[in-house]
C-alpha cells in the first residue's frame, strides 16, 4: 500500500508525470514494471488488497514520492 502511495503522491505532484502508466514507466523508477504489449502480469490478491486498503486509507499515509529497499525492506521517504 505504501509503494501505491509512493505512486499516486508523484502523480499529485508538478514534478512528476500526471499518470499512474507514465509514472510507472519513467525509466529508473519501478524497476519491476515491464512494459510489453505481449506482457500478460497476473494480478495478485496481495496487490489487489494493498490497493483497496490505501484508497480506503489514504489519510494514514505520508506524502512518500520515493521509496528503497534492500530485498527485504522497504524504506520510504
Amino acid at each position: 500500500a505504501c509503494v501505491v502511495a509512493c505512486v499516486m503522491n508523484r502523480i499529485d505532484d508538478s514534478r512528476f508525470p500526471n499518470s499512474i502508466e507514465e509514472v510507472l514507466t519513467q525509466p529508473y523508477q519501478f524497476s519491476g514494471y515491464y512494459a510489453s504489449d505481449c506482457y500478460y502480469p497476473t494480478v495478485t490478491d496481495a496487490c489487489i488488497q494493498a490497493v483497496d486498503y490505501y484508497f480506503e486509507h489514504s489519510n494514514e499515509f505520508g506524502n512518500y514520492l520515493y521509496f528503497e529497499g534492500n530485498g527485504t525492506n522497504n524504506v520510504f521517504h
